[in-house]
């Protein structure tokens, strides 16, 4: 398989991680074993980090919120952004989290959680030594998400669409 079909398989992965191997192999014009022998490399080497299915929980409705926080921090006695970073991920409310540049450090996103278990986390959060500052914004409503647009219940007559 050459480097242009890997990244083939890797686009059409990104879109739909549920295609059948053969399926894959038919489109990039490779064989079936190939594509389960690279799908396995892959995951070895943490190309492919994970399966996940897009859940549009606004339309589920289960009534939890998630919040974007932004940290600074202030780095002393030779700790670095990555073991801050390693003490912030290990929390279980944590459900992404990118060092940045620009007016803050870090932006979290929480896990679909109630008010009060985001202001406790927040609290947790802020008792971090070298947490220096916290601004949360809570989300409202997701209207795209890793490229895919969440369509209203009533844009498509009772249908839920997700399109990308």
């Amino acid at each position: 398989m050459d480097i242009e079909q890997k990244k083939e398989m890797l686009r059409i992965l990104a879109q739909d991680a549920r295609l059948a191997p053969k399926t894959i192999a038919n489109m990039i014009d490779a064989t079936e074993a190939e594509v389960v022998a690279q799908i396995e490399a892959y995951e070895n080497e943490n190309v492919i980090a994970g399966y996940h299915t897009m859940i549009n929980w606004d339309v589920a409705d289960d009534n939890l919120l998630s919040a974007m926080v932004e940290v600074n921090v202030d780095l002393h006695h030779g700790v670095s952004y990555k073991e801050v970073a390693e003490a912030i991920y290990e929390y279980d409310q944590v459900e992404s989290l990118y060092l940045m540049s620009g007016a803050y450090d870090f932006l979290l996103l929480t896990k679909r959680l109630t008010m009060l278990d985001i202001s406790k986390f927040i609290s947790k959060l802020a008792s971090i030594d070298e947490v220096s500052a916290t601004t949360t914004h809570i989300v409202m409503n997701r209207y795209k998400e890793q490229g895919v647009v969440y369509k209203d219940i009533e844009e498509d007559g009772g249908r839920m669409v997700i399109s990308q």
